[in-house]
């Protein structure tokens, strides 16, 4: 019978906490403010420092330079809205301006001109930044006529260049293969690039003249309402849909599609806008 042998021993092992040097643990101290007067500090939330920082950068290019913050507290500042993925921290320049053009204009303190403001709302449009679309539908005090921001349908716009895009490839690949008998894969490869540019051109040219497929909801109901700009094999142009026109309609006026709803809707593609024909509350 074999003796029993003692449990082994396993030294035991230390687990060390990491640490970190002075000059990194300042990189991750989040932003406090501190009242000037009790000297209590206190943590912000990301509503509070998105608004601390336009007022920085309001201050400072709206009035001659001023600081409110010093550059060591402006720089964490924007650190921890960068750390809990605030978009305003990576508003562009234009965005910031218009921002503020704003906030001025609320304050009844302009300091942008209507053509300048209508110039940066077009650009801001046009690259498709969301600071200038509204969230909900704004009224005229005076007219009635309620508005909402039209959007493009990214998705539908794509679908409109896939029919010439599909036929363009095919007729690629068939012209590969019969001339230079390349293998189908091989000729996807090498017809995609031109068959793109088919596409465009077949879209553009034929198919559909200047096409936007955009989307916004009615400001009376709110339904979401698709909108498609354009003429489709030159039925505007041509006349054959109604009077004939030289360009495709800047304007589109339909009724919502809510049953429950069914007021007059204008679309206006140069401005990007939904907007009531009638005024609000008037018999439909």
């Amino acid at each position: 019978m074999l003796p029993s042998l003692p449990p082994p021993r396993f030294a035991p092992v230390t687990m060390q906490q990491p640490s970190v040097d002075d000059a990194s643990s300042g990189f991750y101290d989040e932003y406090v403010e501190t009242d000037p007067v009790t000297g209590e500090s206190k943590a912000l939330t990301l509503d509070e420092k998105e608004k601390l920082y336009l007022e920085c950068l309001d201050a400072y290019y709206n009035e001659d330079g001023r600081q409110l913050l010093s550059n060591d507290d402006y720089e964490q500042l924007k650190l921890d809205m960068d750390f809990e993925g605030s978009k305003v921290a990576t508003f562009s320049k234009d965005e910031i301006r218009f921002v503020l053009a704003n906030k001025r204009y609320k304050m009844g303190k302009s300091v942008m001109g209507d053509a300048e403001y209508d110039q940066l709302r077009g650009k801001l449009r046009e690259e498709g930044s969301l600071v200038v679309l509204h969230e909900g539908a704004s009224c005229s005090v005076e007219t009635g006529i309620c508005k909402t921001d039209l959007q493009v349908d990214d998705a539908k716009q794509r679908l409109l260049y896939f029919p010439g895009t599909a036929g363009g490839l095919i007729l690629t690949c068939e012209v590969l293969f019969w001339t230079l008998h390349l293998d189908p894969i091989l000729s996807v490869l090498l017809g995609a690039a031109p068959a793109y540019f088919f596409g465009v051109w077949f879209t553009e040219n034929i198919f559909a003249q200047k096409p936007l497929v955009v989307s916004g909801n009615c400001p009376e109901c709110g339904l979401l309402q698709p909108v498609f700009f354009g003429d489709l094999f030159d039925v505007q142009k041509d006349g054959i849909a109604g009077p004939k026109v030289p360009e495709p309609l800047d304007d589109i006026e339909f009724k919502c599609s809510n049953p429950s709803c069914k007021i007059g809707l204008k679309a206006t593609r140069s401005k990007m806008l939904l907007a009531t024909v009638a005024p609000k509350g008037a018999k439909k």
